[in-house]
């Protein structure tokens, strides 16, 4: 791993931690008619950053380890420890679905809108990977019968995070040929 790709990693994972740390407690109080913002600041950031991340390196994996650091920079100091990591291991199953699917695939190679449709469903899926973790602990936890109890629950919360987790790839999506090209630039002038 090159030494840019370290300070990428190591500086996009603290703008997601302090975003979550810092915004997350304030923007969580806010509701937006029947969804509560809690989840809003890690799901946004942290797409939006894992798209840009993977679009600046070009390579697998880094990606999975922002997402892995930034879950234990925003989840081990939770009151709950069992279900901040558990969430947080929703996190970073989040960052390594994106990144399996980002980058073994054609997304490469495609072009325009369907490389934009495809990046979207990869945001998608990855959204729906990080979930798992949660819903799998509440299954077990709660019982089948519970479970089913607080489906909708569950399911409203689960569909706020994709759809957050969609939104922050897609503003990654319009800031990332711009911030491509400065990085270029950049990376260009040090090497001269």
């Amino acid at each position: 791993m090159a030494t840019r790709e370290i300070v990428l990693i190591a500086m996009f994972s603290s703008i997601w931690i302090a975003s979550e740390i810092s915004l997350g407690p304030v923007i969580g109080r806010f509701s937006v008619g029947p969804f509560s913002l809690h989840g809003a600041v890690n799901r946004v950031v942290g797409w939006l950053l894992m798209l840009v991340l993977a679009e600046l390196t070009g390579r697998f994996g880094r990606a999975s380890l922002m997402a892995f650091i930034s879950a234990l920079g925003t989840r081990l100091i939770r009151v709950s420890l069992l279900e901040g990591t558990i969430v947080g291991a929703g996190y970073a199953l989040g960052g390594l679905a994106f990144d399996l699917l980002f980058f073994l695939s054609p997304s490469r190679r495609l072009k325009g809108r369907t490389r934009k449709t495809y990046v979207l469903a990869v945001s998608l899926i990855s959204a729906v990977a990080a979930s798992a973790p949660y819903l799998l602990w509440k299954l077990w936890v709660l019982g089948v019968y519970g479970f089913i109890a607080m489906a909708s629950i569950y399911a409203s919360s689960t569909l706020k995070g994709i759809v957050l987790s969609v939104f922050g790839t897609s503003l990654g999506l319009s800031i990332a040929p711009t911030l491509r090209d400065v990085w270029l630039g950049t990376s260009r002038g040090l090497s001269s």
